[in-house]
């Protein structure tokens, strides 16, 4: 990771406004606000079912990633979506904090990481990150969501933690 920006760390009550901004900035008014945004909060509340991860310098929240344990199954955990700033690099930044992502869930006895997510445009930079790093369609359910906007289920089979 580039050394201007921290590596990635649980969300602090510090981070909440800035991490609302970030989100807003990059979901604007699409149908997908108001879950993260509810996700956000839970995060912030330290419900032990959400957990947030940011990358932030400077007081600007410039990547924020949602997730947790999958209610109902055993061993598997939910992604709930990466959010970028539109500046910086998906590559170095996203990069960064999926692996940050996976390295908890491992930890904490996950074997695989699923996210299930619209496979709409105003994703499109999200679900581009996933594939990247290492992310499968599992399925796709065609018009899930509204007309032409399908449900898309990706997983990763998550590595036992080495350290």
């Amino acid at each position: 990771m580039p050394g201007y920006f921290p590596p990635p760390r649980p969300l602090q009550a510090v981070d909440c406004e800035p991490a609302r901004a970030l989100v807003w900035g990059v979901l604007g008014v699409t149908p997908y606000v108001d879950r993260i945004m509810e996700l956000l909060e839970a995060a912030s509340r330290g419900d032990p079912e959400t957990r947030a991860l940011v990358i932030e310098r400077d007081a600007t929240v410039v990547t924020l990633a949602l997730f947790g344990p999958q209610p109902g199954t055993r061993d598997t955990w939910r992604l709930h979506g990466v959010l970028l700033a539109p500046h910086v690099d998906s590559r170095d930044l996203g990069g960064a904090m999926i692996d940050a992502v996976v390295r908890d869930a491992a930890r904490a006895g996950g074997r695989l990481l699923v996210a299930e997510l619209p496979a709409d445009q105003a994703l499109g930079r999200m679900l581009s990150l996933l594939r990247a790093m290492g992310f499968r369609q599992e399925a796709r359910i065609p018009h899930f969501y509204r007309e032409d906007v399908a449900l898309l289920t990706l997983r990763r089979e998550l590595a036992p933690p080495t350290d």
